[in-house]
């Protein structure tokens, strides 16, 4: 017992001892503040160009899924709208149970839906209390990128 004290007290020691060091290595040495601050730099920079990689990539799936629901045809008639509005609906909660990975597709059968429903307004509210997060995420997203005109 008395061993692991004295072996606990030294680590504990040894702990601090180093953390007093650091501190005065990283205020009084120049080279390692530089050090310190190119470290600093890298991880941000690379941390910057992950969240660029990713709103890239969620560009993309918005423009896919904008893709699939743009090659899918809209019926004229109000009783195929509804026909088709209870597909697609029944469909993309299918495909999200099945696969929860994989929601692009899903999303699009929803936007679809959407668009020949006579209340979007409505239908989008009802959407936000039942379609799961990351869905309603990309349903957003994709609401807001068909409502923007493209610069060309």
């Amino acid at each position: 017992m008395r061993n692991s004290v004295i072996i606990g007290s030294l680590l504990a020691t040894a702990a601090v001892g180093y953390g007093i060091y650091f501190d005065y290595k990283r205020r009084n040495d120049p080279t390692f503040r530089k050090t310190l601050k190119r470290h600093y730099k890298k991880v941000h920079e690379a941390k910057k160009q992950e969240e660029q990689i990713a709103v890239k990539k969620f560009d993309e799936v918005i423009e896919d899924a904008l893709e699939i629901v743009k090659s899918t045809p809209t019926p004229s008639s109000a009783e195929e709208k509804e026909l088709f509005f209870m597909q697609q609906v029944a469909r993309g909660e299918q495909l999200f149970q099945q696969q929860p990975d994989n929601i692009k597709e899903s999303a699009a059968c929803f936007y679809a839906a959407l668009k020949v429903y006579p209340q979007p307004v409505e239908l989008f509210s009802i959407y936000e209390r039942t379609v799961p997060e990351p869905i309603m995420n990309l349903l957003r997203a994709m609401q807001a990128k068909e409502s923007t005109p493209t610069v060309e």
